[in-house]
């Protein structure tokens, strides 16, 4: 059975994007932003490509 990449990775970036932001409301730092739901959405954005681009070379590895 496969299962497309892109909706996994998607799952696994929003766990990270809301622990991260439960970081940034603990910190205090939502004051800096202007609007913070624009700043959650960019965010997400910025994990999902890192994840994307970090992830990928260390899975074809594994991968026969």
């Amino acid at each position: 059975m496969y299962i497309a990449a892109a909706p996994v990775g998607a799952c696994l970036a929003l766990v990270l994007t809301f622990a991260l932001h439960r970081l940034l409301v603990r910190g205090r730092l939502y004051r800096w932003f202007w609007h913070p739901v624009l700043a959650d959405t960019a965010l997400f954005v910025i994990v999902w490509a890192l994840m994307v681009l970090w992830l990928r070379p260390f899975l074809e590895a594994t991968l026969p």
